[in-house]
């Protein structure tokens, strides 16, 4: 057998001689309290161990356990000198009583610790069906061994059959109740709760209740003609009501073990009965409504207690969400409203406030809201979100226009839908969300345009191709192909396929001016300058002296640079050199800017042309001269990327254009990685 099995099995039988030799010291204690002239022992605490015992080890009918609880059954009663029927009779009567407590409980409280769950007894409800399992099986087997011993005796002994009841009846109310409480505790992971109060003041209390109860007690058995029955049960109302039920049953328990015991030694209010059968059976039955109030108290209290704890857990459960449910909407960009159908504003956030009170909406009511459709046709009524919402339908990013006093006109993506009606008034909620999509939309129809127009541009060459090529076909059926031909047109072909792959990479750097991410290091602009006029061939025609370094993505400025330059060398009159320089100075107004000036000699720009040539796809001199149109666009936005300006002015020294455009300096606290730069060239 392996060692991880066998210490389990090993321990499972220490537990049962444990229990069988619990139950055989319990029985003959019992069997001690039977005196001359009685049938039955005044005390039987075994029959409440043989109930622990079977819960505990989860014993049946067909069991090991049930032979071995017969045996000392057996056993003890015959030892002790009854005869053989009557401990047969003994043997069945408590055999029976276990198993029908066992099985009841395990049925009606099987969420309870030893009955197949893991709780304890902390509520008057389980209490209520431990109790009537207690009473069933205790009231079944009393009455079963009353009719025995009455054929076995020729005559039914009434009181020895209450007693019976009522011993029983105790000793399973007090020792198999502790026991359960007891095992359930220790075995349970903590952290436990605390039996007493956690702080000083209940281990104060539980002190003085113990100073009162032995007090209370010793007047009571001492003082037999004195009335002082009240002050007991307020000793167990005090301690049923303000301590853990294990502590409640424990000092049930004490008090009622003290109690039979004086009173079947002649002393207190019990023993002063005729016959130690009654004052037994008084004993007994006053012990039992003890723990019964204890533990009615206790678990009452417990219950409380497990109710205000999941009460404050729930408390805090929905501050914590509605905090987190607050903080959301506080955080979102989206206008959050929740109405109701008289239009007052049940919930909405910061950006409501932001979007709706300009508008003229007031804190209350949502109906002002004047608004249209997008194209400025009227919004119905039954076609405001939320109306439909209201009605039970679901809207979806509906685009209205609404008059900002402050901003202007401005496109709000409306989406709204029902929520359900208030429980009190029985008004219908709605909840509605407004972005602000007029930035959105305005791209939108910028992307649009841009496409037609990439569209378009895309289009004159690709046909020219198709033409061009078209036509060598032609020529070539006919067999009529020149060779002269043949090279004018390839060179058509070529033309435009040229006009094509500029204009790509024109769009491609479009898009990365505004897509790339910033990489902002230290930029010797002249040696950008050199290489970028190196690489165009244009050392004669451009000039530059020394120029601050900049604070700016290498990357971008050269691609600045390489349209200014390039654009610098192309409008230029055929019959004129051109001439570009290339100069910087330091803003000295506190901005740290550095403003680099690109002068040209070229054919100037048109009157009113200044601001338009940065546009997507404008061209002032569209007729003269090819290009993409998203040149000086391109170098516009990397410029503000940077946090620049761009301006085109006439050049003051003649004919030709100066662009004008700023880069922050930089400085040698800026915290950006610094390259070796290169070493500045001028022509």
């Amino acid at each position: 057998m392996p060692q991880s099995d066998a210490r389990p099995r090993a321990e499972q039988w220490q537990v049962l001689a444990a229990f069988v030799l619990l139950y055989v010291a319990l029985g003959f204690a019992g069997r001690a309290t039977l005196f001359d002239g009685t049938t039955f022992a005044l005390v039987w605490p075994a029959g409440g161990a043989a109930v622990l015992w079977f819960l505990v080890r989860g014993a049946g009918a067909r069991s090991l356990d049930t032979a071995l609880l017969a045996g000392s059954v057996l056993g003890v009663n015959f030892v002790t000198g009854a005869s053989l029927d009557v401990s047969l009779v003994l043997v069945v009567t408590n055999v029976l009583q276990t198993l029908v407590a066992v099985t009841l409980m395990r049925r009606w409280c099987p969420h309870l610790w030893g009955c197949g769950g893991r709780r304890p007894l902390d509520s008057p409800r389980s209490l209520a069906r431990y109790i009537g399992a207690a009473l069933l099986a205790t009231g079944a087997a009393a009455l079963l061994g009353t009719l025995a011993f009455g054929l076995i005796n020729g005559r039914l002994d009434g009181l020895g059959g209450l007693l019976w009841f009522g011993r029983n009846l105790c000793s399973v109310l007090t020792l198999t109740t502790v026991g359960l409480l007891v095992g359930q505790r220790v075995t349970s992971p903590g952290p436990r709760a605390p039996i007493a109060a956690s702080a000083a003041a209940g281990h104060l209390e539980l002190l003085a209740a113990i100073v009162f109860t032995s007090g209370m007690y010793v007047l009571a058995f001492v003082f037999e003609d004195l009335p002082l029955a009240f002050p007991l049960l307020a000793a167990t109302t005090w301690v049923g009501l303000r301590f853990a039920t294990l502590l409640s049953a424990l000092h049930a328990t004490l008090i009622g073990a003290a109690t039979v015991a004086l009173t079947l030694r002649g002393i207190g209010p019990f023993a002063d009965v005729p016959g130690a059968e009654v004052g037994a059976l008084l004993a007994q039955f006053y012990v039992a409504t003890i723990v019964v109030t204890a533990l009615a108290l206790s678990t009452g209290r417990d219950e409380r207690q497990a109710l205000a704890a999941t009460l404050r857990r729930t408390q805090e459960q929905a501050v914590y969400e509605a905090r987190l449910r607050d903080a959301i909407i506080s955080s979102m960009d989206e206008a959050l409203v929740v109405f109701d159908e008289s239009g007052d504003l049940l919930v909405r956030n910061g950006a409501a406030a932001a979007i709706l009170e300009p508008v003229g909406t007031g804190p209350a009511s949502l109906y002002g809201i004047g608004a249209t459709h997008p194209d400025g046709s009227p919004l119905l009524d039954d076609e405001r979100p939320s109306y439909r919402a209201l009605r039970g339908e679901t809207v979806h990013d509906l685009e209205v226009l609404v008059e900002v006093p402050a901003l202007g006109p401005r496109i709000l993506a409306i989406s709204a839908s029902p929520l359900p009606p208030d429980a009190q008034t029985g008004r219908s909620r709605a909840l509605m969300l407004c972005r602000d999509v007029t930035v959105e939309r305005a791209r939108r129809e910028e992307l649009a345009s841009f496409a037609g127009v990439v569209a378009h541009d895309l289009r004159n060459p690709l046909a020219a191709i198709d033409g061009w090529t078209e036509m060598i076909g032609d020529e070539l059926e006919a067999g009529e192909l020149d060779p002269e031909l043949a090279r004018e047109f390839v060179s058509k072909v070529r033309d435009s396929s040229r006009r094509m792959r500029e204009l790509i990479r024109d769009l491609l750097a479009h898009a990365t001016s505004s897509a790339r991410d910033l990489h902002v290091t230290r930029v010797d602009v002249a040696a950008e300058v050199a290489e970028v006029v190196a690489a165009r061939h244009a050392e004669a025609a451009v000039t530059w002296g020394r120029i601050p370094p900049v604070a700016a993505d290498p990357v971008l400025v050269r691609q600045v640079l390489d349209n200014l330059l390039g654009n610098a060398l192309k409008y230029v009159d055929p019959d004129r050199a051109p001439r570009i320089t290339v100069t910087a100075v330091v803003d000295d107004g506190g901005s740290d800017a550095v403003t680099i000036r690109v002068a040209d000699n070229g054919v100037g720009m048109p009157a009113g042309e200044h601001d338009r040539i940065f546009e997507e796809f404008h061209r002032a001199h569209h007729r003269d001269f090819e290009g993409s149109g998203l040149g000086l666009s391109i170098v516009r936005r990397i410029v503000a990327r940077h946090g620049g300006t761009i301006v085109a002015r006439d050049n003051p020294e003649g004919r030709g254009t100066v662009f004008e455009f700023t880069l922050p300096r930089y400085l040698q606290a800026d915290n950006v990685a610094l390259p070796d730069p290169p070493a500045s060239r001028s022509a």
